[in-house]
C-alpha cells in the first residue's frame, strides 16, 4: 500500500516538473543575429484582432527595406519586402513589436517582433520612419 502510495507521487511529482520546465523554456525566445544587426531571425504576425499564430521568419536589413524570408505555408505571406511603419508601446518588456506594411500592397500589415536586449534593434529604429 505505502509503496503504491509512493509511486504514485513520484509519478505526479514528475509530471508536474516537467510541465514546469516547459513552461519556463517556453518564456525564451531564441533569435540569431549577425554582428552587424542587419540579418537576424523573428517572428512575425498579421496585424489583426483574430491573429494568433506568429511565424518564424529570417530578415535580411536593404537599404531601407526588410527582405523577409520564411519557410512553410504559414510564412508565405511574410515572403518579400517590407517597410518598417513604426515601433508599439506594449506592457511585453522583453519584446519589441515592428508594424511593417507590405512594399506590393499599403494594406497589408504585419507585426514583427523582435526580444528587446537584442542587436537589431538600433537597425530597425534607424529604418522607422
Amino acid at each position: 500500500m505505502t509503496n503504491n502510495f509512493l509511486n504514485l507521487i513520484s509519478t505526479v511529482l514528475f509530471f508536474v516538473v516537467g510541465f514546469a520546465l516547459l513552461r519556463w523554456i517556453n518564456r525564451f525566445e531564441p533569435q540569431w543575429v549577425s554582428r552587424d544587426g542587419t540579418r537576424f531571425s523573428a517572428r512575425m504576425t498579421e496585424d489583426s484582432v483574430d491573429a494568433s499564430k506568429w511565424v518564424d521568419v529570417r530578415v535580411t536589413i536593404d537599404s531601407s527595406q526588410l527582405i523577409i524570408q520564411a519557410r512553410g505555408r504559414r510564412g508565405k505571406a511574410f515572403r518579400g519586402r517590407w517597410n518598417v511603419g513604426y515601433f508599439t508601446q506594449t506592457e511585453d518588456l522583453k519584446r519589441r513589436h515592428y508594424v511593417v506594411t507590405n512594399e506590393l500592397d499599403r494594406d497589408d500589415r504585419a507585426i514583427l517582433r523582435v526580444p528587446a536586449t537584442s542587436t537589431c534593434i538600433a537597425a530597425l529604429d534607424a529604418l522607422v520612419n
